[in-house]
């Protein structure tokens, strides 16, 4: 039991916070689920107490209106308790109980999430994946998070890093980040195979909305290279539907705004189908309902789970 337990919730709105590798994200929800004052800071990278003192100070501002804080955070997080195992690229919060620290801080409830399975848990509840028992969250980004939902509640494992998808090994070299699966399918992938067909020297110069705009507009070649990203999307997706034997999967991340993306994900794995005889039920893939607000919708439905009226 942390910290955050020894102070009281009565019902009211959450300040809920989305860290990730260069902005935080925050905003104010209330049992109404309406996400209002919504905005981003930078994320601090000079150490614990700066990134600490920029997570209190989103709190000093909102605290007015709210009566707790609910977080979603990068790394493996034991949610039970607060603390960040790991803290994803913000390495100086590792072994570190943040929910601790910030309820001494602000004094008022806190709770602490992975940020893919609090997008997963707002599916969960209230999205793409309320009406299912068993589902796959995959959030594509720099690196590939996810999460298991099984009987619709998230699943954790026993280090709390079941769904970290990103480290599968897809090839016999393990020395080589490449053959994992955010070597293969994270964002700068995707951008490499681009900038390669476009003659564009550094990946770095174009972003997504480069990507799908070229797409768009039926550029072949980025279309070549957008069905070859999707392929490695695809067969990872057939193969976890043959293990785990999900309803539905969600799929999440900024680039899944993009139809054209679920749109040769699905005709990929329509593919693959077409190749083998599998006796089961095929992949249902479908995007994230909440899209970038999904973690922040996530983390407050973690909290209510903790504090509130979680029905």
């Amino acid at each position: 039991m942390t910290e955050s337990k020894e102070v009281k919730y009565l019902g009211g709105k959450c300040l809920c916070i989305d860290v990730g590798g260069s902005a935080i994200k925050h905003g104010i929800i209330g049992p109404d689920l309406n996400l209002t004052h919504k905005g981003e800071v930078p994320t601090p990278h000079e150490g614990a107490e700066e990134y600490l003192g920029a997570l209190e100070k989103l709190y000093r501002e909102a605290k007015d209106q709210v009566e707790g804080i609910a977080m979603s955070v990068p790394g493996v997080i034991d949610s039970e308790n607060g603390i960040c195992i790991s803290g994803g690229n913000l390495d100086f919060i590792e072994n570190f109980n943040l929910a601790a620290e910030m309820t001494r801080r602000c004094k008022v409830p806190v709770t602490v999430m992975n940020d893919a399975k609090s997008a997963a848990m707002a599916e969960a509840k209230w999205g793409a994946l309320s009406d299912c028992r068993d589902g796959i969250v995959i959030v594509l980004g720099t690196g590939i998070g996810g999460a298991l939902i099984k009987d619709g509640k998230v699943h954790f494992g026993k280090s709390f890093a079941a769904g970290e998808f990103s480290f599968l090994t897809l090839g016999e070299d393990f020395d080589e980040s490449q053959d994992t699966w955010a070597g293969r399918a994270g964002n700068p992938r995707l951008r490499r195979l681009v900038a390669n067909v476009k003659g564009i020297e550094d990946p770095d110069e174009i972003n997504g909305f480069d990507v799908f705009r070229w797409a768009e507009e039926g550029d072949p070649l980025v279309l070549m290279a957008l069905d070859q990203f999707t392929r490695s999307i695809a067969h990872m997706i057939v193969n976890l539907q043959i293990i785990y034997d999900p309803d539905r999967f969600a799929i999440g991340g900024g680039i899944s705004r993009q139809p054209l993306l679920l749109e040769y994900i699905k005709k990929n794995i329509d593919y693959f189908y077409t190749q083998f005889k599998w006796p089961g039920q095929n992949a249902d893939v479908t995007t994230c309902k909440f899209f970038n607000d999904a973690n922040l919708i996530g983390a407050y439905s973690y909290f209510l789970t903790r504090f509130g009226n979680d029905d």
